[in-house]
């Protein structure tokens, strides 16, 4: 095992002894597996007395390479979870894993997007998941948040202690500090109407303009996703995800319309378990992605989107319904921004030389076609999902805010900012 030359004093690793992968070396990353948040407190400790830059390992997470030290949490994975209606749960810990745990107890988390994703990106990422328009995002069903700041100084952030950085936390990506555990609450475990409508790839414009008319006059007890997912060297698939957390025979009135537009060559839509709602599919990002924040699709920007979707090294495009209860005030606010926006517009592509100018090209191009339906707000680039698509381009107030309170936080400039750098104009109250 060996680090980048300047990167090799004793102490790592008897501190640490047998969590450094091999691998490390000049131009690379190493990666420190941590038991516990004691071990995370020491790395981060380190890391700053050696002046080494700190980045999160995990799904979602940006390629890393040179001088820079990354955190697998995957071993810290606890899960608790309290009859009274509330979790404790590590920053190791899935979705999936949690839900699981809940559903003993006859409880339900307000998920975020994906069951791979982890409860602690999605809480710092700010976390729009498929029940979000009902009851809200992740970072709203937050208690408490146990992190290492860049100070190496473990924290337990609530809203009564350190309530700026309880603020910044949700929301604010992982400039703030190492998140170690999160508390948050669940809800009684209800059926959900739920499931995926699939077309061939020839209705993919006649789906797309259908479903922009219908999901712009949803309720918010309807969620709903559409995706076109493109396998190499063929078509676009076109998928409708859709949830519906009310009754479950009038949720299929509702997706009725919707169905008689093409025919689906696959639908699974049907009552399930809340508690096992996130395990309908879902695509998480491992390479380059931009995105866009709209006010609506307008029908000029059906064929646009479509075309995107085949575009040279674009892996899907994907259309998230937003408003419902994330565009509601939250009671306790977040560095979450612009949840005004009505909708998101995702495209993914792979990793690799020319995949960021790929996907952002073709951001571009519909951001020229949508022109105002923007609201002035800035497309996002970069790699991976992590933070989520509002917390990807903090306004201009919350950006400054977020630096100010990261170089409080982290003196020594350990931990990634990057995200705070993309801010764009001002764009009214965080919330």
């Amino acid at each position: 095992m060996q680090f980048a030359a300047a990167a090799r004093p004793p102490d790592l690793a008897v501190q640490l002894t047998g969590r450094l992968r091999p691998g490390a070396g000049p131009g690379r990353a190493a990666t420190v597996r941590v038991a516990d948040a004691a071990d995370v407190l020491r790395t981060v400790r380190w890391a700053g007395r050696h002046g080494v830059p700190v980045g999160i390992s995990g799904p979602g997470s940006p390629p890393a390479a040179g001088r820079r030290l990354l955190v697998d949490l995957g071993d810290l994975d606890a899960v608790t979870v309290s009859a009274a209606g509330w979790a404790r749960v590590g920053a190791g810990t899935s979705w999936r894993r949690l839900q699981a745990a809940a559903a003993r107890h006859g409880l339900a988390p307000v998920a975020g997007a994906r069951p791979t994703e982890r409860v602690a990106d999605s809480v710092t990422g700010g976390g729009v998941g498929p029940v979000a328009r009902t009851y809200g995002l992740v970072s709203d069903r937050v208690r408490a948040v146990d992190l290492v700041t860049g100070d190496g100084v473990a924290r337990s952030v609530t809203p009564a202690e350190h309530p700026e950085l309880f603020w910044g936390v949700r929301g604010g990506g992982a400039a703030l500090g190492v998140v170690t555990a999160v508390e948050l609450d669940l809800l009684a475990a209800g059926p959900v109407w739920a499931g995926e409508l699939r077309f061939g790839s020839e209705d993919a414009a006649r789906v797309l303009q259908a479903w922009a008319g219908w999901s712009a006059a949803l309720p918010a007890q309807a969620g709903t996703s559409l995706v076109l997912a493109r396998a190499r060297g063929g078509f676009p698939t076109v998928s409708v995800r859709f949830s519906w957390t009310g009754d479950p025979q009038a949720g299929a009135g509702v997706l009725e319309p919707l169905r008689g537009r093409a025919r689906p060559v696959r639908d699974d839509v049907r009552e399930r378990p809340r508690a096992s709602f996130s395990a309908i599919p879902g695509e998480l990002g491992t390479g380059t992605e931009s995105s866009l924040l709209l006010d609506r699709l307008p029908p000029e920007a059906v064929a646009p989107v479509v075309r995107a979707a085949h575009a040279p090294g674009t892996r899907l495009v994907e259309l998230r319904l937003l408003g419902g209860a994330v565009s509601w005030a939250p009671e306790l606010p977040s560095a979450v921004c612009h949840r005004d926006a009505r909708l998101a517009v995702r495209v993914a592509g792979d990793r690799g030389p020319g995949a960021e100018e790929a996907t952002r090209a073709v951001a571009e191009e519909l951001l020229a076609v949508v022109g105002p339906e923007a609201g002035g707000r800035a497309a996002a680039h970069g790699a991976g999902v992590v933070p989520d698509v509002l917390a990807r381009t903090p306004t201009r107030a919350v950006g400054d805010r977020l630096s100010a309170l990261a170089a409080v936080a982290d003196p020594h400039g350990i931990l990634d900012r990057s995200g705070l750098d993309r801010s764009g104009p001002p764009a009214g109250p965080p919330w």
